[in-house]
């Protein structure tokens, strides 16, 4: 089977390395099962008195035939730690085998158990075997749990003194629904020291203008982060009057992460020094790793192997840095700060970052986080998609993508996500020349467009070609409600504008909306005679702004519309600022009369109905939006969401539900 190596993440966001045991790991695993607490060595071995260097032998080198063997490690100032065993034997039916865990006391409650069985159950299903059998005793309500939680189905059967457990080993789409929900939980965990970092230093802040290590410490403090932040440079010069460390250790707390910006020859110094100190959020900015070969891509794995051996997780190498909206964070060296709003952007390449920046400013566009994840050695967009799911501040998420490390877990990750929140990807390197510009860039491995197309297909992303489309695009999902439906109503001062329009619509699956009676009479009356009311509605080349703020409330007003397309096309005597304004008007009008008719279903005859006890929720989000003047601007787009989804009577999610809550009694909120 070659070398078995395995990095998991654990429920508390920790990281454990699952390998094979071998020879020389024969003292280490005696020590490991002798430091077992007398109860823990019981439900192990059950009428066992002591493990011998004998016991040890058999699960050194499993030859993953007829054994297979896994011990979970954890990093030590002298080595590694062995925290966990697990183990599988074939049995006498060639398709079963006898599964077995042992894990150190202070290790328990972590999933260490579960992700061993995970793990176990991969590499046994290679060799085929079909299913496990396990001797548990009846108190020993861990291991039971563990092959409950699994997502197996297992059966118990009493044997004598012990319960036997049999289960099929098979992935099941309940099995793999449980595996995503345990990586879920445990990455969210280990991403929080980047997002919510209470402290942060910056390792290589040089007091020197137009050093990277030195603006990005600057952004930092010109942004107004919310935290503590220290500068780390070897003479320990004061940066922007802010007094400097000569090393980590001298920093006087805790930091939650680092961000390092030194030469590369220097990183793996500085990052071991600030895991050592327990810092558990890297983010080097450094260049110099896989996108330069060989050499680089030797010390990129160092780098990794530490993070992983000490439990830290990494952003980068070679990347512009991080920035996140709710504590006011900007790790980078972008010359100007990330706008606050609902967008959460992981970016590949930095520069493709800067130029959204610069497009952000003349588009109206936010941000709750931005991420350029470089060479993406740990962390990457599966990472940061599942991060973002349950993110109240993220409505939109944005992806440039340059290589896919895991594209079948993208793509069953993405299908879950952009059922609640839009996700919008542009891919490059899919010709030969881009792929290969994309290995020099960043180390990436690229796939081909027929497959990307597909796959983004597959699971409900929003492909973007170009920086163009993909601004477009973020713009209007980060401006606008999703649409309850398919039905379009387009309104146009310019007929052959229309007619393409309605076959982008055709093409894009989308349909015209047959407008009702009442709308069609109602246009009669503002527009003139000449003007065509049936969809597209053609105002003709005479339309000023007055015409638009007239015909569309009446197109958005109508039952059988769940969205309006509204082009126009300059004439001689209107303004095109003037037919924004009246359509901005127009939404907002719309949008009132929206909330006014929630406002009148929550407080009438017509309350929101709810299947699990949430029904209060409309009023809630009603009252918060009211009262936003009153909370930090950061929280203004997640009330206006809320109070929008009154509108299309449509409830937040749990973690929504939570958040908006939060504010409500922030305010002082009462339910009347």
């Amino acid at each position: 089977m070659g070398e078995v190596v395995r990095d998991v993440i654990l429920r508390g966001g920790g990281t454990l390395r699952l390998r094979a045991p071998e020879t020389a790991d024969a003292e280490s695993l005696l020590a490991f099962f002798q430091g077992l607490s007398d109860r823990s060595f019981y439900m192990r071995f059950h009428a066992v008195a002591k493990v011998t260097p004998s016991t040890v032998e058999r699960f050194l080198d499993p030859d993953w035939v007829e054994t297979g063997a896994l011990v979970g490690t954890l990093a030590e100032a002298d080595g590694e730690r062995i925290v966990a065993l697990g183990s599988w034997a074939r049995l006498r039916e060639p398709t079963q085998a006898e599964v077995a865990f042992a894990v150190e006391d202070r290790s328990q409650g972590q999933g260490v158990g579960t992700r061993l069985l995970e793990q176990l159950a991969e590499t046994a299903a290679g060799t085929g075997i079909e299913g496990f059998v396990a001797e548990v005793l009846p108190e020993n309500h861990a291991m039971l749990g563990v092959f409950r939680d699994a997502g197996f189905e297992a059966t118990r059967h009493p044997e004598g003194e012990t319960v036997e457990v049999r289960f099929p080993i098979a992935p099941t789409e309940t099995y793999r629904a449980s595996i995503d929900r345990r990586d879920h939980e445990a990455v969210v965990a280990s991403l929080q020291p980047f997002f919510a970092p209470r402290s942060v230093a910056v390792i290589g802040a040089s007091a020197r203008r137009g050093s990277i290590g030195g603006e990005l410490f600057r952004n930092i403090l010109a942004g107004g982060y919310l935290g503590a932040a220290y500068p780390v440079n070897r003479s320990g010069t004061p940066v922007s009057g802010v007094h400097a460390f000569g090393s980590l250790a001298e920093v006087p707390g805790p930091v939650d992460l680092a961000v390092v910006c030194l030469p590369a020859e220097h990183v793996l110094e500085a990052a071991e020094s600030a895991v050592e100190q327990g810092v558990r959020a890297l983010c080097v900015i450094s260049a110099g790793f896989a996108e330069v070969g060989a050499a680089g891509a030797e010390r990129e794995a160092r780098l990794l192997e530490l993070a992983r051996r000490h439990e830290a997780r990494l952003i980068g190498p070679n990347c512009l840095g991080i920035s996140v909206a709710a504590p006011q964070l900007n790790a980078t060296f972008a010359p100007h700060a990330f706008p606050p709003g609902s967008i959460a952007f992981s970016s590949q390449s930095g520069a493709l970052g800067l130029a959204l920046l610069e497009e952000s400013a003349a588009r109206g566009l936010g941000f709750s986080a931005f991420v350029s994840i470089g060479n993406k050695a740990d962390v990457s967009s599966n990472d940061l998609i599942e991060y973002w799911e349950d993110d109240p501040a993220t409505d939109v998420v944005l992806l440039y993508l340059e290589s896919f490390g895991n594209p079948r877990k993208f793509g069953r990750l993405a299908r879950r996500v952009a059922r609640s929140k839009p996700i919008v990807a542009m891919k490059s390197g899919v010709t030969g020349a881009g792929a290969r510009a994309a290995g020099s860039h960043t180390a990436a491995l690229a796939g081909s467009d027929e497959a990307v197309g597909a796959l983004f297909h597959q699971a409900g992303v929003i492909r973007t070609t170009t920086l163009e489309e993909l601004v477009d695009v973020a713009v209007l999902l980060s401006t606008q409600p999703l649409p309850s439906g398919r039905r379009v109503a387009v309104l146009t001062n310019a007929g052959g504008l229309g007619i393409l329009c309605a076959d982008a619509c055709d093409a894009a699956g989308l349909e015209l909306a047959s407008l009702a009676d009442e709308t069609k009479e109602a246009l009669a009356g503002a527009l003139p005679a000449e003007a065509s009311l049936a969809n597209p509605v053609d105002m003709l080349g005479s339309a000023t702004a007055a015409s638009y703020a007239a015909a569309l409330p009446l197109l958005l007003a109508d039952p059988g519309v769940d969205a309006a397309i509204v082009l126009f096309v300059p004439a001689a005597d209107v303004e095109a600022g003037d037919v924004s304004a009246a359509v901005e008007q127009a939404r907002k009008d719309g949008y009132a009369e929206g909330f006014q008719a929630a406002e009148n279903k929550v407080h009438g005859a017509e309350p929101f109905r709810s299947t699990d006890g949430k029904s209060e929720w409309a009023k809630v989000a009603l009252y918060v939006q009211r009262e936003k003047h009153r909370l930090p601007a950061q929280h203004h787009h997640f009330a206006d969401d809320m109070a929008a989804r009154t509108v299309w009577e449509r409830e937040p999610t749990e973690r929504q539900h939570k958040y908006l809550h939060s504010l409500f009694l922030k305010l002082g909120g009462k339910i009347t």
